[in-house]
Order: C-alpha cells, then structure tokens, then sequence
C-alpha cells in the first residue's frame, strides 16, 4: 500500500479496535487494546491482501486522475508551445525581410514583422489555454461521480472491513475466549463463566440449527412414488462426499406447476437430515400469482442467515450504506458463515440462475434444492450441478398415491370385486 492509503487502513483498524474495546466492556470480556492494536497493524499488510482487487480499482482510477491533472503550465510543456513560439518568431524575421527587399522603409517592415509575430503568439497561447480549462473542469466534474476515485476508495474500505479486519477480530475473540477457559477450569470457587460473546453465538447457532428441520414446511402426508428421484439426489449427495473437492451440490428440479416440485424438495429434505447440520427454505416468488414481485437477493441472504444461525451483530449495517453495498456484504458473511457448515438450502420457486447463483454456498458441502419452472444453467459455479426434470406422476405411482391418502384418512379399503358367476 501507498503510504497515505496505509494510514487510512491504520484508521479503519483503530477505529475498529474501539468498537471491539466497547463490545467486550459490555459483555464482561475485557479486550487488551494496546495487545490488539499492535497484532492488528502487523498483519495490516496480510488483511490488505484480502481488499486486492478493490484496492488495485482505486490505484488505478487515482493514476488516471493525477494524469490528467495538469497545470497550464505543464499544458504549454506538453503542447511544445516553444517551437510554436520559434516558427513565429522566423516568420516575423522573414515578413520583415521580404518588405525591407521590396523597398520598404525600416521601420515600416519591422512593425509588420513585430505584428505578424505577435499575432502568431497570441494564437498560440489561446489554443493551449482553450484546450486546458474546459479538461479541467471536466477532469473536476467526475471525480464526484459514481464510480470515480472517492467510490472506489469506499469500496476499497468496505472490503477491508469485511474480508480482512472483521474476521480477524472473529479469530482474536476465539483465541481470548480459549485462553480463558482453562483459567475458569482451574478455579474451585468461581463457576463457569457462560457468558462469553463468542460461546453464546456459538451456542445460539447450534440450537437455531438444531430446531431447523422442524421448522421446514410438512409435506403431505399422503406423498408417495418419486423413489427414482429421491435416489437420485443422495447418490448425487454420495457422489459429491466422496470427492476430494469440497463444493455444493446444486439440484435444479423443474418441470411444471403442481406437479410436486417443491413436495419432492421437502422430502428430499427430511430423508437426507442426517447428512447435513440445519436447513432452510425461502420463497424467492419466480412464478408468484398473487402479483408480487420476486424476493430481493438482500431479503433472501438476511432470511438464509437469520434461520441459519449467523450472529444477529454481523446483520446489521452503518448508516448511510447503499443496498449494493448491504448485499455485497451480506453476500460475503453468507459464504463465510457456511464455510465448512453442510446444511441444506431450498430455494423455491426461483426467478433466474443470477438468483441462484448469489444464494448457492461455495466452499461447502452443502445441499441446494432449486425448484423451478425451467432448467437453469449456472455454468462458471463451483459446485456440482444437476438437472431433475419433475413431471407428472405415472399410472402406478398415481394409484399408490391415491391408497396413501385413502389410508391416512381413515377410509376403508375398496372391497375387491365378486368373482362373476361360471
């Protein structure tokens, strides 16, 4: 980093240490600020490292600004003015000799000469001048506007906040709190301490997940055929865990309304609960008749997050921030928050694969059941995908489906036929 830009990091850094000094006097875990200060602004350049790219966007925009913001002077420089100024100065030379050679008096030639080239100098100055106000004013106009340099410099904060400076504060919390444990251990008369910050996240995380699967729509109790499918998705489940890469497994099942799309999800679901941690469902409202209009990608990563146990603290935003910046950031906690965490996601009803894509977890062994109409293709997405085309039940699995729900609801079994008269 630019000595400047590391102050401003230093800054942030600073400023985040308070908050942390603020957040452990509330919750009875003191925070050591010199201790943190100093590991903070020695890993600064390691936590910069996860900002890169924004930071290189900011540089940059900056170096195309400071070559463009000249003084006139330098315009002059740069336009070569003083072999303008030369060629004018023969001219006058030459004006002045040619009149002295047709008769001319003196002093007659040389005040056409001193015009001619005063003229020439004047032009020449008022060219340069012309050509570098109005790339001033313009090159002054944009740095405010939407993706100029300030933006980028915002962005460029944001990111260094979120991927580097905040986990790392996550790490030292963990740290601390291991560190106390075997002190409260190893005292007779004091009872454990449950009130740590980062226990009672984790604690709370552990129940919402735990209460999670309970939480899943029911699905008919009458549900019955769709054993191919169901197969199908835990050897693709199977598949993915025998594999040395750890990526989702991604089902899109698509295929008409009311054909049990979001039943055989659900189902799906349930039979595979003992693979995965939690799961959740969001309604993203892709074919929605009641007029509304599709799930906002923010409302869906604050729904996913929320049910999924991620600390209530990380949810909430500065003020002033843009809703692109709230989903990028919530984008960036989902990822983290499920990072080595295997649940199952069913996004229902889904708009597009853009949609998609923004809610499927890399980097984690989870399962995403996607509901929709039509097959989504999401190529680039780290993750294994499959496409289940759900279609109509056929005439075997339709009966068994009809002496299910006869079953559940108490009716008698259809007497079978007499056997006709011989």
């Amino acid at each position: 980093m630019r000595d400047s830009h590391r102050g401003e990091a230093e800054r942030l850094w600073e400023r985040a240490v308070d908050e942390e000094v603020r957040r452990g006097a509330g919750t009875g875990a003191p925070v050591d600020r010199a201790a943190l200060t100093a590991r903070g602004l020695e890993a600064l350049d390691a936590l910069a490292a996860s900002a890169a790219e924004e930071y290189e966007a900011y540089v940059r925009a900056l170096d195309e600004a400071a070559a463009g913001d000249e003084s006139l002077g330098e315009a002059f420089r740069r336009g070569n003015t003083s072999t303008a100024l030369l060629v004018t100065a023969v001219a006058a030379v030459a004006a002045a000799g040619a009149d002295l050679s047709l008769g001319v008096g003196a002093g007659t030639a040389l005040a056409a000469g001193a015009v001619t080239g005063l003229a020439g100098a004047v032009a020449t100055v008022a060219k340069v001048t012309a050509l570098h106000l109005p790339a001033a004013n313009r090159r002054a106009g944009v740095r405010g506007r939407p993706g100029g340099p300030e933006q980028l410099r915002l962005q460029w904060l944001t990111a260094l906040e979120v991927r580097g400076i905040r986990p790392f504060l996550e790490q030292q919390r963990t740290v601390a709190a291991a560190a106390r444990v075997p002190r409260q251990a190893s005292s007779r008369t004091a009872a454990p301490q449950l009130r740590g910050t980062d226990r009672s996240a984790e604690a709370r995380r552990r129940s919402v997940l735990e209460q999670s699967f309970g939480q899943l729509p029911q699905t008919a109790v009458s549900f019955s055929g769709r054993r191919t499918e169901l197969t199908r998705i835990a050897q693709w489940v199977q598949a993915a865990r025998a594999s040395t890469e750890t990526r989702p497994v991604v089902v899109v099942l698509h295929g008409e309304p009311g054909v049990g799309r979001t039943a055989l999800a659900l189902r799906a679901a349930d039979a595979l609960r003992d693979q995965f941690r939690g799961a959740c469902v969001v309604d993203l409202r892709g074919g929605s008749l009641s007029g509304e209009a599709p799930l906002p990608i923010r409302e869906a990563l604050l729904h996913l997050l929320n049910r999924l146990g991620a600390p209530r603290e990380q949810l909430l935003f500065r003020e002033g921030s843009s809703a692109e910046q709230q989903v990028r950031r919530l984008h960036e906690l989902y990822h983290q928050h499920l990072q080595g965490l295997p649940v199952t996601v069913l996004l229902d009803d889904a708009v597009d694969a853009e949609q998609v894509r923004m809610l499927v977890p890399e980097r984690s062994e989870s399962l995403v059941l996607v509901t929709s109409r039509e097959p989504l293709e999401l190529p680039g997405l780290s993750a294994w995908v499959h496409q289940l085309p759900v279609e109509r039940l056929g005439e075997a699995d339709g009966a068994e489906l009809v002496r299910a729900g006869a079953e559940a609801a108490g009716a008698a079994p259809a007497p079978a036929p007499a056997p006709a008269p011989t």
